[in-house]
């Protein structure tokens, strides 16, 4: 039977990388949110920053379960 273990250093490597999409999905929402502002776009600019704390929040909960789940397996 063939079972693999993963060391601590692999069950933490996923939390390290979680940055990479909230954060380009936050520069979006910072670029639409001026852009609404620029253009005087209430909806845009609503909906920019709407969008961006809901995107906050679900990559807070994300990184705290990751990183929970790391620490779990170790």
């Amino acid at each position: 039977m063939n079972t693999t273990t993963k060391t601590p250093a692999a069950n933490n490597y996923g939390t390290r990388l979680l940055w990479i999409g909230p954060v380009a999905g936050l520069a979006c929402m910072a670029a639409l949110f001026i852009a609404g502002l620029i253009t005087g776009s209430a909806g845009m600019t609503v909906m920019a920053a709407t969008t961006a704390a809901l995107l906050a929040a679900v990559w807070s909960s994300t990184v705290a379960a990751a990183k929970k789940k790391a620490a779990a397996h170790n």
